[in-house]
């Protein structure tokens, strides 16, 4: 086995010279000659390489020398020479390295000729050309092996290793033509840097990234395509300016791309714009024709091509030093660029002395920033436009017109009535570049520091658009070409919109945050360029501080806030609320449908989203006053104001309608019977609104409270104390006479869901002792009649209002059912007193106790109402001797109580029989009906030709003229089926008679000679209708006064005002008692605070005088105003 080779490295014994020892190689060739590639560099030192490791073992202090390759094998300066054998002896397999005979130093031209490939290679990038060497020959290189280069114009992915054949060799190693690779020149910028040549070539690198930018922006003077005729129709070129500037137009830059009104006169039907912009052209594809321009020129071909090359070449370079400016490098906008293309004044330093890395400095910058500047300075280098007097010599900076038509094209997304959509989908892939163009130019606006002027651009020029699309709007408003719900969708769709394109465009980050504070602190902002508009005053809130709030915030103040008042008044917000679809078409739908909750009201919802959005940034962008100055309403106070003024219009006209009894060709009873269910409905409607519309807002639901309050309270003028109720007496009154008619009928009964509704308006009701008054009279009636259906939900009610009005209100009620079922405790002992009685006596079966079934209702005074009282009614014999008994009964076992008959609230069961009825007839009427009946037992009076209302009062003993004639009309004049009497008009004794018509048939009645009177007249007379016939055989009769009459209700709004006055006066003792001295406005306050029902001072300071007449209090000597208890 061959022993490896052994390598010794260290210093000879009898040499102080540092040798490396290597294997000896036979017939090894001398040193080499210098490589002819690159350079030498001074501190390289190659050494040889041995046979048996066949590698190159070197040292470099630098780059830019390299390692030999191969077979070469050889070192700049002195090789080593093998060993001899003597020295072989002890070392066979070694040699000796001596030292350099002279130092090694760099060519002449090195940096010279490296910087001239550096500059050739950047040249040919930014044209587009192959990276070839410079025909001067003598540049840097590698001639030892075949060099790998990535051609850019071949290689479309940038491959740095990329390959070409070398070319034919020439002096010097390498051809004109020779291609040069990139890592080449990234090492020979390593080997400037090396050898401190790194500030140098900075400087002159920003010198080529100058004339770079220059170059490149003087592209856009010319064609798009090379050979190309500029055509002004078709290309828009910029021009030059005498100072070396480029710039485009200004007249014609505003006027193809329509740079005015905010980039478009909005129009529905889709024709933006005049007739002479369309016929030169769509404004939206000019301007999407120049921006790919300037992005193919400024970002395409020198940010994304030559900037990016120049920073991965030059990548030691931009470690090492960096460009430190005299200004941040957030600080650098518009304005502070130079008008010769050169980047903030600056110099060029180490990293390490600029103070670290870029990121902790803001006035450190790197390439790209500087890269970025140049080109900055050269798209700005034109003639300003506020210095120019010649209006058809006008130009705009490059720059600006960039911003300009970004803005433009940004609000272009705009134009027409749909919102477009922002995903790329089969329907939008024809807008999916120019989206993404967009995006780039917004991306170069931010690069070359000009976002505060594209954001300053965007906000002026969003004003202009939504300004004159506030402006069509009010007038289609006004003129009914469009509705409210319509404008509130479009108001919708554009917020949407813009959020979705705020988003979408602009960046979010702090620089941009900071570039919108920035304009806030501006005042009024002018725009970036020229404009045909008229000027209008745009003012950035410092609040909104965020890009996506940029549009949406302009929309509000421009499109919504001026035209937000008219879609509040009520030609166009009634209808809104009334209906689900806003159209009115239908009237007020709440007052025929019930089932509300089934509504969404999207327009109401809407509404109220875009008011909640205007008052959630009105607190920002009110500006600070004084403390002492009261806040401008906001949007939702206004809505909430236009909201309590639909409430109460429309409630008042449910009311004015239902109490319209006295209006001619009106059926009163009806549209009474009407209100409290409409009422009902309308509640229902206002809280479907509140919970549907308006999100359940506290503040809304104040609102609805306080419209039904008015609504149900202001059924009078205040003050006004008359009959017919005034702070809710009237209404109190109808609710009672719902409730009433509600737990008598059977069909339609009054369950939970009816009493809560009924409870909910009762809330409401102020006057809710006149409910009190009107419900405990029907309730008695119910009872008493037996009209009731379901006692149950009778004591279920009375137990609610309990409950929201406390024990005293229903004292009175709970004491009618407890005397009701009293009664019946009572009757089944007397009707067990009556037969026991009946078994023991011999008189059992006797016609007296035989004949009549009698059911007796004991009532306690204080409970029930108050029922007129007949002193002289004569009874019958049977009930006379029914009565007789249940007084010793009740005697016998209630002692020293004294029972008052009430005879206007008993009922009887009186048989009839009828020639034309195969069978008697049972006739259900009251008391005083069937004494009536009973006069015409036998005979129709003496004479045959029967009684008058005199003679029926002498036997009948019904003192009460007007109730007896009710209850003759009743029996005669009744509905169909319940005349058992006839009656016969006499204008006088000795007239012929006017018979009223007979059932059955005609009688006996004489001719009628005129229309029949609906009263009794006192020579009237009342007769036995004989020809009375009905297939019924139990019949009820109901007496008129079972009906609410005009007096009976007058009475009960006396009785209330009677309570009220007894109530008033016990506040005002309570509280004299308790003060003993007060002054007249203290007491007049603490009476109406006690009093649970409506009240004025007025009334207050009446019982005041009247308990200082009855002596109960005085006024004090020396101060009439304050008054003084008297015990």
């Amino acid at each position: 086995m061959a022993s490896r080779p052994k390598i010794v490295i260290g210093p000879k014994k009898k040499k102080k010279k540092p040798l490396i020892v290597l294997p000896q190689k036979a017939g090894a060739d001398g040193p080499s000659a210098p490589s002819a590639g690159r350079p030498a560099s001074p501190n390289t030192v190659a050494v040889a390489a041995g046979v048996a490791a066949g590698a190159a073992v070197g040292s470099t202090a630098g780059g830019v020398g390299g390692a030999g390759a191969g077979g070469n094998g050889g070192t700049d300066g002195e090789a080593a020479k093998p060993s001899s054998n003597k020295q072989g002896k002890r070392s066979k397999s070694g040699i000796s390295i001596k030292p350099f005979a002279r130092p090694p130093s760099l060519p002449p031209n090195f940096y010279d000729a490296s910087l001239a490939v550096l500059r050739r290679a950047t040249t040919c990038v930014l044209r587009h050309e192959a990276l070839t060497a410079s025909s001067s020959g003598g540049g840097s290189g590698n001639n030892s092996q075949h060099s790998r280069h990535g051609q850019r114009g071949a290689d479309p992915d940038g491959d740095p290793m990329a390959v070409d054949a070398p070319g034919p060799q020439g002096e010097g190693g390498r051809s004109p033509g020779r291609l040069i690779g990139r890592e080449e020149l990234y090492r020979s910028v390593e080997d400037l840097c090396v050898h401190k040549f790194g500030v140098r070539l900075y400087s002159d690198l920003v010198s080529m990234m100058e004339g770079a930018a220059g170059e490149v922006v003087g592209r856009l003077c010319q064609p798009e395509k090379e050979g190309a005729p500029a055509a002004d129709d078709d290309e828009m070129l910029a021009v030059a300016s005498p100072d070396g500037g480029v710039g485009y137009d200004a007249a014609r830059l505003v006027a193809e791309l329509h740079l005015k009104d905010g980039g478009c006169t909005y129009d529905p039907s889709g024709t933006q714009g005049s007739g002479a912009e369309r016929a030169a052209g769509n404004p939206s594809d000019r301007r999407h024709a120049l921006l790919k321009r300037l992005h193919a020129v400024c970002r395409a071909a020198y940010a994304e091509e030559y900037l990016t090359f120049v920073r991965s070449i030059f990548l030691a370079l931009d470690r090492a030093y960096v460009y430190l400016a005299d200004v941040a490098l957030e600080g650098v906008g518009l304005d502070d660029a130079t008008k010769d293309g050169k980047p903030p004044g600056g110099k060029v330093l180490e990293r390490a002395a600029a103070g670290g890395a870029g990121g902790n400095n803001p006035q450190v910058w790197g390439l790209w920033e500087v890269g970025l500047a140049c080109l900055r300075g050269h798209m700005l280098r034109s003639s300003p436009i506020d210095e120019m007097t010649d209006a058809a010599t006008t130009t705009v900076p490059v720059l600006t017109a960039l911003v300009l038509t970004t803005a433009h094209a940004l609000l272009s997304e705009c134009d027409g009535a749909a919102a477009p959509s922002l995903s790329y989908s089969s329907d939008a892939l024809a807008m999916g570049d120019r989206r993404s163009l967009l995006r780039n130019c917004v991306r170069t606006c931010v690069d070359l520091g000009a976002l505060p002027h594209l954001l300053e651009e965007i906000i002026v020029a969003a004003s202009a658009r939504f300004a004159h699309e506030g402006t069509w709007w009010a007038a289609a408003l006004r003129d009914s070409r469009r509705s409210a719900p319509e404008y509130l969708m479009h108001v919708e769709l554009r917020l949407k919109q813009s959020a979705a394109l705020a988003g979408h465009y602009l960046p979010s980050n702090a620089a941009s945050a900071a570039a919108l504070r920035g304009l806030a602190q501006q005042g009024n902002l002018a725009g970036s360029g020229p404009s045909t508009s008229p000027p209008m005053e745009v003012v950035w809130s410092p609040a909104d501080s965020a890009t996506r709030r940029i549009l949406p915030a302009i929309i509000e103040k421009q499109l919504l806030g001026p035209h937000l008042g008219g879609i509040l008044e009520p030609r166009h917000l009634h209808p809104l609320l009334d209906d689900d679809d806003g159209s009115g078409a239908g009237g007020a739908a709440w007052k025929t449908t019930h089932s509300s909750g089934a509504k969404t009201h999207e327009h109401a919802k809407r509404l109220y989203g875009l008011c909640w959005r205007m008052a959630a940034s009105a607190p920002r962008c009110a500006s600070e006053g004084p403390a002492s100055s009261p806040a401008p309403p906001t949007a939702l106070d206004q809505l909430r104001r236009a909201f309590g003024e639909y409430g109460r219009l429309r409630g008042a006209e449910i009311v004015r309608q239902g109490l319209a009894s006295n209006h001619p060709g009106t059926n009163g009873k009806e549209l009474e019977r009407k209100v409290v269910p409409d009422l009902l409905a309308f509640k229902s409607h206002l809280y479907s609104l509140l919970a549907g519309a308006f999100r359940s807002d506290e503040s809304f639901g104040r609102a609805v409270r306080s419209i039904l309050e008015e609504v149900l309270n202001g059924a009078a003028p205040a003050g006004n104390n008359d009959a017919d109720g005034d702070g809710g007496r009237r209404i109190a009154e109808l609710l009672a006479k719902q409730v009433d008619a509600r737990f008598k009928d059977a069909k339609a009964q009054a369950d939970e869901t009816f009493q809560g509704e009924i409870l909910a308006l009762f809330r409401h009701v102020h006057a809710k002792d006149v409910f009190e008054a009107f419900y405990r009279r029907d309730l008695a009636k119910r009872l008493l009649t037996g009209r009731a259906v379901s006692t149950d939900a009778e004591k279920s009610f009375v137990a609610k209002l309990k409950a929201e009005c406390g024990p005293g209100y229903t004292s009175k009620m709970e004491g009618m059912f407890k005397d009701v079922d009293l009664g019946r405790d009572i009757m089944g002992g007397y009707a067990a007193h009556c037969a026991g009685r009946a078994a023991a006596s011999e008189d059992a079966n006797g016609p007296a106790g035989r004949a009549v079934d009698v059911d007796v209702r004991v009532l306690t005074t204080g409970y029930w109402p108050v029922y007129p009282q007949y002193p002289n009614i004569i009874l019958p014999p049977e009930m006379r001797m029914q009565r007789e008994k249940f007084e010793r009964y009740y005697d016998d076992k209630y002692q020293g109580r004294h029972i008052a008959w009430q005879y206007s609230l008993g009922n009887c069961i009186v048989r009839a029989s009828f020639p034309r009825a195969a069978a008697p007839k049972e006739l259900v009427v009251n008391v005083c009906q069937s004494l009536v009946l009973l006069c015409f037992r036998n005979d129709d009076g003496p004479d045959g030709r029967g009684l008058t209302l005199d003679e029926i009062a002498k036997k009948t003993g019904i003192d009460d003229r007007g109730e007896l004639e009710r209850v003759l009309q009743s029996l005669s004049m009744g509905r169909e089926g319940t005349r058992v009497l006839r009656k016969v008009d006499y204008d006088s004794p000795t007239d012929k008679a006017t018979s009223s018509p007979s059932e059955g048939g005609s009688g006996d009645s004489p001719k009628k000679k005129k229309r029949l009177r609906r009263t009794i007249g006192p020579f009237d007379r009342l007769l036995f209708n004989a020809a009375f016939a009905s297939n019924q055989r139990r019949i009820r009769i109901t007496n008129i006064t079972m009906k609410e009459t005009a007096e009976e209700r007058t009475q009960t709004h006396a009785a209330v005002s009677k309570d009220r006055l007894y109530l008033i006066d016990a506040a005002v003792v309570r509280i004299m008692k308790a003060r003993k001295t007060i002054g007249h406005r203290d007491l007049i306050g603490e009476v109406l605070s006690q009093l649970k029902f409506p009240s004025t001072s007025a009334d207050v300071k009446k019982r005041v005088e009247s308990l200082i007449e009855r002596e109960y209090m005085e006024r004090v000597e020396g101060d009439r105003s304050s008054y003084k208890y008297l015990a």
